[in-house]
């Protein structure tokens, strides 16, 4: 085809689609007239229509469920979910295993819709278990729906997990935060045919650039939702990737230059800017940087320069089933119109949310060691998180130094990433991806980066470990195409407490001929002057390639 044709046919798009958005504008949305085909109730096993009353649901999380006459599928009310803060905050209902018996099938159908924020919006029926001591959660069902239609989420033969216990059915969202409605919840024998609405929305199957609306087309609607979403946010996670057209890792009008030249035919494919070095060339690149020992100055307030705000924060942990409580530094002048890089920063054995901070052997002084290397212009200006690493669902604290701790502290991947990261999503500033995220710990927080770091280089794109605990396992390796940029490991020559270990695992990745740095600090302990030295380091190296 040539090129003139090309350029006619994309403006014929660019011009049908900007008709369409302007007729669409003089559209007042209303909830669409739905029917359902009626079906044999006799044989569900529940069928909560919320006439009368919630039907044994229950809020989760920090928001509220309660009947309302706003919107209803069938009858005249339906269960209403307001003030959500997180995609898991919904409603919830205690299932019988008596009933609903592990390693048998059942069908089970909700219909769900929202009236304000997010369009569209992907609704999620889930089945929260404990198994071995330990919860899971597992999708039922889950589908997209226009604002202000309802769509029926449904699974005619979902099998409950054999040796499940503590079943808890949930309704809520994959990715966003808007209040919600739910009418016609329904189980019943497996097979069973449950009639209900289907959706009218398209999306695109999976991420695809420049396709910020969400409809599966490249028009000027896609134009107008990234110049909206650069100013009021994007509707879920999605369409923001969709938005980061160029691939720099940064919406800005680099991203809108590139769509509109697509639209109108001055380019067919979208440019990707890659200005990251390869591991192994970022590794070389900074190794001459690394000190043994961080200068005595580092850790001292000095005059004229502005240190961060520590937050005591608290947010509900789906994994763990409970408040759990955080700290979070933020940069010097932290501005909320100004998105910032994250760093992990995680304790070991025994201790919380202060060790790595403020309360070490001594007091710790992180707060002016990251101060004064932004000071300096040699660290970015980050937000540092120190969690509370230990993630057991029945235990609220460390009780012993055993197996069933150990898998406490190896379950925080699950709150770092389900809960966590989202909670720090939706309250502060921050940019994504591993570009932009950082981990590190000590002791059992070193094991936990490096089990994390190797699991997950999707999210994590610098990996720290300081005097790092046995037991880490896995491939000590990475896959060419998905390598985080920059691993560092730390070890002391005093260290009696896991002794030679941080260098066992040094060895495995040099084994493998992953590129590395192997940070030996000579008189360094089982504590504060390697995790200082580390830091020193970490901080000044962390989200510069």
């Amino acid at each position: 085809m040539s090129s003139s044709k090309t350029i006619g046919k994309k403006l014929l798009s660019v011009l049908s689609s900007a008709t369409l958005a302007a007729s669409c504008l003089a559209l007042v949305p209303t909830a669409p007239a739905l029917t359902v085909e009626a079906a044999g109730t006799s044989s569900y096993i529940f069928h909560d229509t919320f006439e009368s009353g919630t039907d044994d649901w229950s809020a989760r999380g920090g928001c509220k469920a309660a009947v309302s006459s706003d919107a209803k599928y069938m009858g005249s009310r339906s269960l209403f979910i307001s003030g959500r803060t997180a995609s898991w905050n919904g409603g919830q209902k205690s299932l019988s295993t008596t009933t609903f018996v592990p390693g048998k099938s059942y069908a089970f159908s909700a219909c769900f819709t929202n009236l304000t924020g997010s369009d569209p919006t992907e609704f999620k029926l889930t089945l929260q278990y404990s198994l071995n001591g330990t919860t899971s959660y597992d999708k039922i069902a889950q589908t997209f729906a226009n604002r202000g239609e309802f769509v029926q989420l449904y699974n005619a033969e979902y099998t409950i997990p054999a040796g499940a216990a503590d079943l808890v059915l949930v309704v809520e969202t994959t990715d966003e935060t808007c209040d919600f409605y739910v009418d016609e919840i329904i189980a019943a024998p497996a097979g069973t045919k449950i009639d209900g609405p289907t959706s009218k929305v398209v999306i695109s199957k999976g991420v695809r650039r420049g396709d910020v609306d969400l409809d599966g087309d490249l028009t000027v609607l896609d134009l107008i939702e990234l110049k909206r979403g650069m100013v009021r946010g994007f509707i879920n996670s999605t369409a923001e990737k969709n938005a980061d057209v160029d691939k720099s890792g940064v919406i800005d009008e680099d991203d809108v230059s590139a769509l509109q030249s697509y639209l109108v035919g001055e380019i067919t494919e979208f440019p990707v800017v890659n200005n990251h070095l390869s591991m192994k060339d970022f590794t070389d690149k900074v190794k001459s940087t690394i000190v043994e020992k961080e200068p005595d100055s580092a850790n001292r307030s000095k005059s004229g320069v502005t240190y961060g705000q520590i937050q005591k924060k608290s947010y509900y942990s789906t994994t763990c089933n409970r408040q759990k409580d955080v700290n979070i530094l933020l940069p010097p002048n932290y501005d909320p119109n100004k998105k910032y890089p994250v760093m992990y920063i995680m304790h070991g054995y025994y201790e919380g949310i202060d060790r790595m901070l403020t309360k070490g052997n001594a007091d710790m002084h992180t707060r002016e060691m990251i101060g004064n290397a932004i000071a300096e212009g040699a660290a970015k200006e980050m937000i540092c998180v120190f969690p509370d690493v230990f993630s057991s669902p029945t235990l609220k604290a460390c009780t012993g130094m055993d197996e069933t701790n150990n898998q406490g502290y190896d379950n925080f991947i699950n709150d770092l990433t389900k809960d966590l990261m989202p909670y720090m999503e939706k309250n502060y500033s921050i940019l994504t991806g591993k570009d932009n995220t950082a981990i590190t710990g000590f002791s059992m927080g070193g094991r936990e980066a490096l089990l994390i770091g190797m699991k997950r280089p999707d999210l994590f794109g610098y990996v720290g470990a300081i005097c790092p605990a046995p037991g880490v396992t896995g491939s000590f390796n990475w896959s060419a195409d998905n390598q985080p940029y920059f691993l560092m490991i730390t070890g002391g020559s005093d260290d009696t407490v896991v002794y030679d270990n941080p260098k066992t695992y040094h060895s495995n990745f040099e084994k493998n001929g992953v590129p590395h740095i192997w940070h030996y600090v000579n008189g360094g302990y089982h504590g504060d002057n390697c995790i200082r030295a580390h830091l020193y380091n970490f901080f000044r190296i962390a989200f510069q390639n």
